[in-house]
């Protein structure tokens, strides 16, 4: 389709192409806020001759939305409105969206049946079955004959029900056969068996060789590109781009053809998921796992570059993660060849961006790329490459912006992030390595991906072999502190002489293991590491240093000097305080031999004002009053997941509250209480291995405890109210640990606001000064505490442990379903001991004395 003046978007000026991106933004903004805005509504303001350009950028988001919710759109709908629009690419948009969502075009309702099969006979559908290549005539005479006399198919609904049940035709294919909208079902030998992705070049297959029966990702170029001479050139050179390549961190290219006009690419297929996936389903990597996955991937791009070819598009949806755990570089076909050799043999060297091609994603788009796509170059590459360790250690983008030129602004102008201020387990001499990557000018970056990788694997090979990190943090001012009245006193932790972080620790914390393990995101050198971590079982089972004795922390001083209230001192007091006790700042605990670990984070002692001191919120929330904490402790790093529950039940058979007397779960969008309901079934949700058991009473909580207790010799009990609250503050006296910027809440909670209903997995949202991760929200967490409205009337000064009876028992945190207000570092919740509503929870491992 083209506009009056013979411009597509594509070859507009870069000024006005972003201009359309903010104003495409808005409209996908306005999808997700759950309308469906007036397409002609954003057409006011725009000049005529590009109405025809930005029809074809919004049409298929409306499209595809509508799609989504179960709508069943029509070309007729659009060309009513915009009779202009091109009847062919309309369909091909609708038909596109259709297969994606197949069930979109089936009606829901009993009278017309599902796919439309009243309007093909058992025998048409037979024979359909069969031209299109899915069975051969014997092969389904077979399947048929095979059935009982009671089970012979009498429609082709009834024949499709069956091909379904025995894996003979998959749910895309019955739709294809059973709709008069064109979809590919053969395309050269490869059936195709369904769609697995699309993009701005065209649709991903899954699909088979028809003989060979291997299976495929097969990609076709879309319909409407066919007759553009300069996309048919583009899709040419990816062709011959990849297969020019053959690397274990690169997708394959096996074959290329046309087929009755359909132009397409076939590449191994990968089983597994993308890293946005990844991070989506199971929350942030831990550092060494993403470190690991920023190695595989420059690799690929080593040698990649080395041939001459540029990606153009490093992300983490580009990025594929096999089931082995071995990562793949996805879509090579945004590749562009250096004009300094032509690895073509051509003797013609054609510049794929004559046309201004936008090439990228403008998250992890260079500052030169999002400037001028000619400018784009392998150092480009090593940019986009440190976006995506960002987002898999935080699972958001470097730089926010809620337009397009805003979010290109920023990767210009705004200071990169350090990251070991921002993630706790990241030791500050990686900041230079991260910072390199993302150099604004690319002259001050990282010239090769050999350059790269040499800095990361000597890394890696200090890191594994001191297994420990001393990493310099500013000193904390030890002058005593000016405040006197207690009600205006910040959180304060005792603090240590000669501050030197010892990172977040060996055993655990240098390689920082996830609880749950994915195949191959390990360490380069695994075999020495293993050897290294088996010898500190066979000495030290859980990886715990000596502890300081009773009578050393019985000599801290209870007057003295405190550090400010910021949560960098609250992390320097931190790692000062394991350094001079000789504590690892993060353990991570085997749960069995082979099965999940847990992560536990250290908490210094210290002092703070307990409850709400404006006093404003509930009456249970007050007074504040100043506690002392005199004893360290270990708390988790997250909620026990479900993984790590599971591995308690599996060993002990033990039968949850909500297992004997019902639990909570979603049926049809709505939570309901049911006896089938319990810590693993939801109902509708999944129940996800990283995300917090729920529906879990504080009788649940204790036995599993008590089950770790007994299983390691450690003592591992609830938090007492306090220990929580002190642990969440982290040195803040505001409503939240990050301030008071109610607005800054969605980036450490899931709540009312964004969690659509349901829990999460872990460490999606950012974590605290001390390292812990969701605090607020997701479920609300059970405390060690008896509960009494006015506790905080009579409660002592030093280690508060509650109550001493009491018919409820102490929550904090708010969860899912709650709004901001319930959501601070001080709101009390409560509730019934078997009680299974809101229940979820974090345990704390106590410091044995030596």
């Amino acid at each position: 389709m083209k506009s009056p003046n013979e411009t597509d978007f594509e070859q507009l000026p870069s000024d006005l192409m972003l201009k359309i991106n903010q104003l495409c933004d808005r409209y996908e903004s306005e999808l997700r806020q759950g309308d469906l805005p007036s397409i002609n509504a954003y057409l006011d303001d725009v000049a005529v001759d590009y109405r025809e350009v930005i029809l074809k950028e919004l049409i298929p988001l409306d499209v595809e939305h509508r799609c989504q919710q179960g709508e069943t759109p029509e070309s007729s709908e659009y060309l009513q409105q915009f009779p202009v629009l091109d009847q062919e690419w309309l369909s091909s948009v609708i038909g596109e969206a259709r297969a994606v969502y197949p069930a979109a075009s089936v009606d829901d309702s009993s009278e017309e049946g599902p796919h439309e099969f009243d309007d093909f006979s058992l025998e048409q559908f037979r024979i359909r079955v069969i031209e299109a290549g899915i069975l051969s005539e014997h092969e389904l005479t077979d399947v048929i004959e095979n059935l009982g006399q009671d089970q012979q198919p009498e429609s082709a609904a009834a024949l499709a029900e069956i091909l379904l049940k025995t894996g003979a035709l998959t749910e895309y294919q019955s739709h294809a056969l059973s709709s008069s909208e064109a979809r590919p079902l053969l395309i050269g030998d490869y059936l195709i068996l369904e769609p697995i992705g699309s993009g701005g070049m065209g649709t991903v297959y899954k699909a088979m060789h028809q003989r060979m029966k291997r299976i495929v990702a097969l990609k076709v170029i879309r319909s409407d590109l066919e007759h553009v001479p300069d996309r048919l050139k583009r899709f040419e050179r990816e062709v011959q781009t990849a297969a020019r390549l053959s690397h274990p961190n690169i997708v394959t290219a096996y074959d290329a053809g046309e087929h009755q006009g359909v132009h397409y690419l076939i590449c191994e297929y990968i089983d597994g998921e993308s890293l946005t996936q990844l991070v989506r389903d199971s929350g942030p990597l831990d550092f060494p796992d993403a470190v690991n996955c920023v190695i595989q991937v420059a690799q690929g791009l080593e040698y990649a570059h080395g041939r001459g070819v540029i990606h153009r598009d490093i992300k983490p949806a580009n990025i594929l993660v096999d089931d082995q755990g071995d990562l793949r570089i996805l879509d090579m076909g945004l590749a562009r060849l250096q004009e300094s050799d032509d690895i073509l043999g051509s003797g013609s060297q054609t510049e794929l961006t004559s046309s201004q091609f936008f090439m990228g994603t403008i998250d992890y788009m260079a500052p030169e790329q999002a400037r001028n796509t000619k400018l784009a170059d392998h150092r480009s590459d090593i940019y986009s490459l440190g976006c995506t360790l960002y987002f898999l250690l935080t699972a958001k983008p470097v730089y926010g912006g809620g337009t397009t030129v805003e979010r290109i602004l920023a990767h210009k102008e705004q200071p990169i992030p350090r990251l070991s201020e921002i993630l706790p387990q990241v030791p500050v001499e990686f900041d230079n390595i991260f910072a390199k990557m993302l150099a604004k000018d690319p002259e001050e970056r990282y010239q090769s991906a050999t350059d790269l990788l040499a800095d990361l694997n000597q890394f890696n090979e200090d890191m594994l072999q001191d297994q420990t990190f001393h990493l310099p943090v500013k000193e904390v001012n030890n002058a005593e502190p000016v405040q006197e009245n207690w009600a205006s006193a910040p959180t304060q932790i005792e603090p240590v002489p000669e501050l030197r972080t010892m990172a977040s620790a060996t055993v655990s914390s240098a390689p920082q293991t996830r609880s749950a393990k994915k195949p191959g995101l390990l360490w380069i050198g695994v075999a020495g590491v293993a050897l290294v971590l088996c010898a500190a079982v066979i000495l030290n089972p859980f990886g715990r240093k000596d502890s300081p004795s009773e009578t050393e922390l019985a000599q801290q001083s209870p007057n003295a000097s405190l550090v400010p209230p910021s949560g960098t001192d609250a992390k320097a007091a931190q790692n000062g305080y394991a350094q001079k006790w000789d504590l690892f700042v993060n353990q991570s605990v085997s749960l069995s031999s082979a099965g999940p670990e847990l992560e536990l984070t250290l908490i210094p002692p210290g002092q703070f004002m307990m409850g709400d001191g404006s006093g404003a919120e509930a009456n249970h929330d007050v007074p504040a009053h100043p506690v002392k904490l005199t004893q360290p402790f270990y708390m988790g790093t997250t909620e026990i997941t479900n993984e790590q529950f599971r591995q308690f039940v599996a060993e002990t058979q033990y039968q949850t509250d909500a297992e004997r007397s019902g639990g909570f779960g979603m049926t049809g969008g709505s939570w309901g209480r049911s006896g089938s309901y319990f810590w693993n079934q939801l109902g509708d949700l999944p129940v996800r291995d990283q995300a917090p058991a729920v529906n879990i009473s504080w009788n649940d909580a204790v036995a599993f405890c008590d089950w770790l207790s007994k299983k390691t010799g450690d003592t591992y009990r609830l938090p007492t109210e306090a220990e929580w609250e002190y642990a969440c503050r982290a040195g803040s006296k505001g409503r939240w640990f990050f301030g008071n910027q109610m607005d800054e809440l969605e980036n450490y909670a899931w709540f009312l606001n964004n969690s659509q209903g349901r829990v999460y997995p872990a460490k999606q949202k950012q974590p605290n000064p001390f390292g812990l991760y969701d605090l607020y929200g997701n479920e609300w967490e059970w405390c060690q505490d008896f509960y009494a409205e006015n506790y905080y009337t009579q409660s002592p000064s030093e280690d508060p442990t509650g109550p001493e009876q009491g018919s409820e028992r102490v929550r904090r945190g708010g969860g899912f379903q709650q709004g901001a207000d319930q959501l601070n570092s001080y709101v009390r919740g409560h509730g019934a001991p078997n009680s299974p509503s809101r229940g979820a929870f974090r345990i704390v491992r106590e410091v044995t004395a030596k």
